[in-house]
């Protein structure tokens, strides 16, 4: 979620809820990429594989580079050719378990099936253009008036403060005099900040409530 440096970054979770008609959709209908496969990837992969933690150099929140690959250097997704795209065989288990997501149980086979259908169909990107947009440290959030905070914290020594914003949180001194980090994440909505007892870490909720939510430290 958060582009803060590595080195912060010590744990995530993702949490989603996934309605059934997303995945079970009419199969006279063409897979909708925004509408039935982003979800299933934000919910399952993102928190992996984004400019924040590009595990295996492979980033799943730009459209461009999902198709790609990462290290592996093969194409992670090939038009037309649901056996020739990486992305397939690893999400696809083998023995009850699957390369991806890492660590965590397997896509459930209707949403492998999902993905292969979109696939084959052609692997099409339908997000609207204003979904489209990202926000990273080269392109950070602009503020055209105040946001709303909805969670704010001073670090144990008094030092800082972490406030809560859109799609980040801001890192400041603690008298406002100089902003010392923007971390920047995935989803808009950030619900809480937190430093631990030493300092030396900060906990960050967000999400959109009933749909998806992230922790990150």
């Amino acid at each position: 979620m958060l582009s803060a440096p590595r080195r912060t970054l010590s744990a995530f979770a993702a949490v989603t809820l996934l309605t059934w008609a997303t995945v079970n959709a009419d199969e006279q209908q063409p897979v909708s990429f925004y509408e039935q496969i982003r979800p299933i990837f934000q919910a399952q992969c993102h928190g992996c594989h984004q400019p924040a933690r590009d595990n295996g150099e492979y980033v799943m929140t730009d459209f461009a580079k999902l198709v790609a690959g990462g290290e592996s250097e093969s194409a992670a997704i090939v038009a037309e050719k649901p056996d020739e795209s990486n992305l397939i065989g690893l999400i696809t288990p083998t023995n009850g378990e699957a390369e991806m997501p890492k660590g965590k149980k397997p896509l459930s086979a209707p949403e492998i099936e999902l993905i292969r259908r979109w696939v084959a169909e052609g692997a099409k990107d339908d997000m609207p253009e204003g979904a489209k947009r990202q926000f990273d440290p080269e392109h950070p959030p602009i503020y055209t008036r105040p946001p709303v905070i909805t969670s704010l914290d001073y670090s144990p020594d008094g030092q800082l403060l972490a406030i809560g914003g859109f799609h980040e949180v801001l890192l400041s001194k603690s008298d406002g005099s100089e902003l010392v980090a923007r971390l920047i994440g995935v989803l808009e909505r950030i619900e809480s900040v937190s430093f631990s007892p030493d300092g030396k870490q900060l906990l960050v909720t967000g999400g959109l409530p009933g749909r998806m939510g992230e922790i990150q430290v």
